[in-house]
Order: structure tokens, then C-alpha cells, then sequence
């Protein structure tokens, strides 16, 4: 397995604190390397113990067209087998366009009966316009509203087949049908344009260290009455550090506890263009940071009390299983692979995470029992050298609503698909 050394991981680490250096040097290594390494094949899917295949539900309803479901922590199969998608007319090697919306299509994965619900402009190849269900007959998804100039979340009933609710602010998370959480895709859009829009320009430089009307905002679903939550103002100032002060700062990642008591998201401040993460917690009225060692990536809750994340902790990075009182567990087995960070979310003791490709250009796709101990690798993708940067692929592997089901986006093929596995045999075992 060609896999990027612990040598070439530091490296990297230390090139961070020049950006340009290393995205240049970064290029040139890995370009080298996907020629070095070049596999025979561009996938290969679990045989043993049971053979896997892959399901893509769009390919008789749309095949030239580009698909994708969106992040990792949000779910785009319900328990009925519905598949949530963006369907692309333009390639995704590209920059999303503000002037080219995506379709908002729902397809029966069994029958691949599929039917088109919308248009989007407020969407990015990362995560997509936020498009998940919130329970088994209704879903979300953000938009761009034309006439107001500003971004919107809406709700669609299945049941009823319509809109049911615009809201005023785009979702970053929401739970159920009680209330909702946005950010600002603005400040995202200047500072990372992977997960901001592009209907509205980004945030200007002044516009960036105003930290006063800008951070996380709560919004009531059945009364749609708006409070800011947290300022950026107010996360800087809990254990305030002198760098703030030269930084500039975004909130990004915001997750809903299980339970809806509180959420986690990360703070990531930049000197420069060199970036500091800490991982923090609000039960709605106090902050508090859970980790704060530099480096904090991608995050799940695997319950209430429980997060589990890839993370600088105790000095070295890793998957590592985090309490709210800030003690970070190592899990040997995920970190151990040695693959640098991924995308976990988890459905009962289940993990499902992904790497990123490797020296041959290699995605992995993984399941992980955290009780039995259980590891599979369920396949294996290319990801040619084309798409990088803001139009990498991720697999960004998600749990259907019912855990029976793992849906992640790929293009191994050459263009961007939203592919379904069927896990019920290997939970069965």
C-alpha cells in the first residue's frame, strides 16, 4: 500500500507554515508519485467475507451529468431507500459557477425512479447545497434568493410533494424539526472558498476582523425567530491567547450533539496564512474548548458524552475518541493504519471513515466496528491527479438513516458520482 510515510507527514507539517511553498512542492510530489505508483486498476471492492458491489442509483436517469450527496456528517438515504443528490450539468474538475445552478433530484435506490425537486446556486463540491434529510419525510437543503440577495434554507415534504418552509438563513446543522444553526458562507467563501458560495462576494479584509456581527446564529424552526448565539467576539475571548489578536478567525464545522443539548465546532484562526485549530463546545449559553493542540480535523459525535475525531492530542496526531470533559482516548486500530486524516461518522458501534489518495492516487473506503474490533476495507477508488484543491473528491462517507445503507461520493470513473453500499450482510455477521 503506497501510503504517505511518517517522515513525509512531517515534512508537511513543517511546510505548513508556508502555504505557497508547500502547495507547490506538493504538486510536483505527488504527480511524480501517481506515475511511480499507478495501479493496473481504478477500483477493487471487498471480496471476503462477503463481496461488495456498488449501487449508483443516477446512472439510468442521468449518466452524463455529475452527482454528488455532500458532506460527511449529514445523511442522504432515509430508512425508505430515498436517495437525496445534486446532479451537475458542468464538470466538477471546475470551480462551481455562481450563474450554473445543481438539480435537487430524490431517487429510489431500488428502482432508480428519480424525480427532480429543485434548483440550487448556494453549493460547493465539498458539501453541496447541505442537502439531508432531517427525518423520514423531510429533507433541507440551502439556496440563493434572488430577490432578497441573500442565502436560504428550505424544507421539503415528501408527503406533501412542496416547500413547506423558507427560512431566511442557510443550514449549517439542524436538528429534527426544533431548530437549526448557520454560519456566515461569506467569511468561508474569503477564508476557505472549499465550503463557502459564491452568489454573494467573499467578506472584504476590514469586514473580516469586524468579529462583533459575525459568528453562529440559532434559528427556531416553528416560529423561524432568530438569535445570535455566539459572535466570533465571544469564542476569541474564551482562554483569549495574544496571537488572536493578529489572526483571523472563522467558525466552521458545526455539529449537533445527539440529544440537541449542544453542539461542537472548530475555531480556526489564521497568522498569516499559517492556521491554529481548536475544537470548542456550547450547551447554548457557555463556550468551553474541548482540545486546543493546534490541529483539529474532521469530528463525529458516537454519542452524547463522545466525539471521535482525526487531531493533534498528547503531542501527536490521530484518530482519537474525546470526551466533553476534554480527556482524549487514542484508537489504536483506525490510527494505526497510518493513513492521516479522514472522514469518520458512525451509526450504533460502526464507523465508516475514508482516506485520502494515496502515492498511486488510491482512495480507501473503511468500516470499523469499535466493540468487536472488526475492520474492513470496502473498496478502493482512484482519484486522478485533475481533481485537487477546491475540486478534490473526498468520499465523505455517510450512514443512511437507518445505518443499512453507506453512501459516499467518488470519481474513479472520471467525473463525479454519488455511489450506494449495501451493508446489511456484513451487520448481519
Amino acid at each position: 500500500m503506497a501510503t504517505f510515510s511518517k517522515k513525509e507527514r512531517v515534512i508537511a507539517a513543517i511546510l505548513s507554515a508556508t502555504p505557497g511553498l508547500k502547495a507547490f512542492l506538493k504538486n510536483i510530489y505527488i504527480s511524480i508519485n501517481a506515475k511511480l505508483h499507478k495501479k493496473e486498476y481504478i477500483i477493487k471492492v471487498m471480496e471476503e467475507p462477503l463481496k461488495i458491489h456498488l449501487i449508483d442509483p443516477l446512472v439510468n436517469y442521468d449518466a452524463e451529468s455529475e452527482t454528488f450527496g455532500g458532506y460527511y456528517d449529514i445523511a442522504t438515504v432515509n430508512n425508505k431507500g430515498q436517495l437525496l443528490s445534486h446532479i451537475s450539468s458542468v464538470p466538477s474538475v471546475n470551480l462551481p459557477s455562481d450563474s450554473v445552478p445543481v438539480d435537487i433530484t430524490i431517487t429510489d435506490i431500488h428502482d432508480g425512479t428519480t424525480k427532480k425537486i429543485a434548483q440550487s446556486k448556494a453549493y460547493n463540491w465539498q458539501q453541496g447545497t447541505r442537502l439531508h434529510w432531517l427525518n423520514e419525510e423531510l429533507f433541507v437543503f440551502n439556496d440563493f434568493d434572488e430577490d432578497l440577495k441573500r442565502y436560504v434554507s428550505k424544507i421539503f415534504s415528501v408527503k406533501e410533494n412542496s416547500l413547506i418552509k423558507i427560512f431566511d438563513y442557510p443550514v449549517q446543522a439542524i436538528y429534527k424539526d426544533q431548530y437549526f444553526l448557520s454560519i456566515s458562507y461569506q467569511r468561508l467563501l474569503a477564508m476557505r472558498p472549499d465550503y463557502g458560495y459564491r452568489s454573494l462576494p467573499p467578506l472584504q479584509q476590514s469586514e473580516l476582523k469586524s468579529l462583533k456581527d459575525d459568528g453562529i446564529w440559532k434559528i427556531d424552526y416553528a416560529t423561524s425567530n432568530t438569535t445570535m448565539l455566539h459572535t466570533i467576539e465571544d469564542v476569541v475571548n474564551v482562554d483569549i491567547k495574544d496571537i488572536f489578536k493578529d489572526c483571523t478567525h472563522k467558525l466552521n464545522h458545526v455539529i449537533i450533539q445527539p440529544d440537541g443539548k449542544g453542539f461542537m465546532f472548530i475555531h480556526r484562526y489564521f497568522q498569516g496564512k499559517r492556521r491554529f485549530d481548536r475544537l470548542m463546545y456550547s450547551d447554548f449559553e457557555t463556550i468551553k474548548v474541548l482540545i486546543d493542540e493546534e490541529y483539529v480535523s474532521h469530528c463525529y459525535w458516537l454519542d452524547n458524552e463522545t466525539i471521535l475525531g482525526y487531531l493533534k492530542a498528547n503531542g501527536e496526531n490521530g484518530y482519537y475518541y474525546l470526551g466533553l470533559d476534554g480527556v482524549a482516548t487514542l484508537c489504536p486500530e483506525m490510527t494505526a493504519l497510518q493513513l492521516g486524516d479522514g472522514h469518520p461518522s458512525s451509526f450504533g458501534d460502526w464507523i465508516v471513515f475514508d482516506s485520502y489518495p494515496d502515492k498511486s492516487r488510491m482512495q480507501k473506503l473503511f468500516l470499523f466496528n469499535r466493540k468487536t474490533k472488526q475492520l474492513y476495507c470496502l473498496a478502493e477508488l482512484f482519484q486522478s491527479t485533475k481533481y485537487k484543491n477546491e475540486t478534490r473528491c473526498d468520499l465523505h462517507p455517510r450512514f443512511s438513516t437507518n445505518g443499512e445503507y453507506i453512501s459516499f461520493d467518488t470519481v474513479y470513473e472520471g467525473k463525479r458520482r454519488q455511489q450506494v453500499i449495501d451493508i446489511k450482510s456484513i451487520l448481519s455477521l
